[in-house]
């Protein structure tokens, strides 16, 4: 199918017609060591410090013609784990494989925009905790402004999409067809920004309902809120709430100790200042109040075992960043995370340290 579609692509790119100024060449290549630290696991133990040296790279093109887009991506990563498209230096460097990251065709006019293929997920979002920026679904996404050229209510934006999340999308006994798959997930999101005498909010609440395997449903709120403190030094005030309104009490293939944590939330403060952009960020996310393999992948705890990582962690990050020049920047990274709740088959609770200094060049 991926074939096909890059071969649809090159085919359309050929009969709009070639000009250089339309064809755009893209890519990025970041390098990052990581350490890990202070890991306890949840029978008690703990696992030895481990360091990693870790590559991302990535090559694109886009073609634009009129109003439309058509665009392809190469990454690096493992297909099995699309929220990470680190290789890992070393021995572990011959196991993984280059695949493809974003096959779309985009149309844009006025106020609307509409893709199909694989893409990023037009979702606005203020971090990572509800939707891993690496993970690129394949399905259809729709976007549409409206403008009120108001003092107080400027705009109002709403997204929209549905997905295939393609992890076990059909048993042997089902018929594969695309809206008939078990596993996708379609969202309505609405966003919008308020000026009141100098001050900036904005509001963006979203509801994202999730068809997953083992007769699974998600039906998540998500409330996004931002504030702009002080606009001359871009200082940002934002939280986020998360509840899964889905019912999992007799839901007997799950955890009976976290059926019923459904909720979290993130706080947070950024600041940019010239070259520099500082985050801090507190997160508490119980078990079901996002969806595992969908959930931001540097939070996750460095373990084998699926039981010792994803949701149901509260913890802390923090991100320094320093632009070098337009294409070169470096930054940063520290995350702590400890499991919340207890998991019936373990008496204690995982938790780790991980820090991370990328530097990433783009082109």
């Amino acid at each position: 199918m991926k074939s096909y579609f890059l071969s649809f692509l090159l085919i359309a790119i050929i009969q709009t017609g070639y000009t250089q100024d339309n064809l755009k060449i893209f890519g990025q290549i970041s390098t990052s060591p990581e350490l890990n630290r202070n890991i306890r696991l949840s029978d008690n133990s703990t696992q030895a410090d481990y360091d990693r040296f870790l590559l991302k790279m990535n090559f694109g093109v886009k073609y634009l013609y009129n109003n439309f887009t058509f665009s392809g991506r190469l990454s690096t990563g493992n297909i099995g784990k699309p929220r990470n498209p680190y290789v890992q230096l070393g021995n572990a460097f011959s196991q993984k494989t280059i695949f493809l990251d974003k096959a779309y065709i985009k149309y844009s006019k006025k106020e609307w925009t509409a893709w199909i293929g694989k893409n990023s997920i037009n979702l606005w979002k203020r971090n990572e905790i509800l939707w891993d920026n690496d993970i690129k679904p394949e399905g259809i996404g729709i976007s549409k402004k409206i403008h009120f050229y108001g003092d107080f209510i400027r705009e109002l934006k709403i997204n929209t999409g549905y997905f295939i999340l393609g992890k076990t999308p059909y048993n042997l006994t089902q018929t594969p067809t695309t809206f008939d798959r078990q596993n996708n997930l379609s969202f309505i999101q609405l966003r919008t920004s308020v000026d009141i005498y100098r001050h900036h909010f904005l509001f963006s609440p979203v509801f994202m309902h999730a068809r997953l395997d083992k007769s699974l449903n998600a039906n998540i709120f998500a409330g996004m809120f931002r504030y702009l403190l002080f606009a001359k030094y871009r200082y940002y005030l934002y939280a986020n709430y998360y509840r899964n309104f889905s019912n999992y009490k007799n839901q007997n293939l799950l955890d009976t100790k976290l059926r019923d944590k459904t909720t979290g939330y993130d706080i947070g403060v950024s600041w940019r200042y010239r070259k520099f952009n500082l985050k801090i960020m507190y997160a508490y996310i119980e078990k079901y109040a996002v969806i595992d393999f969908l959930a931001q992948d540097n939070w996750l705890l460095p373990a084998d075992n699926t039981l010792q990582y994803g949701s149901n962690f509260k913890g802390w990050s923090t991100k320094l960043g320093y632009r070098i020049s337009r294409n070169f920047w470096t930054e940063l990274n520290i995350w702590y995370a400890k499991q919340i709740h207890i998991y019936t088959t373990n008496p204690g609770l995982f938790e780790a340290t991980r820090m991370r200094l990328n530097f990433n060049y783009r082109f």
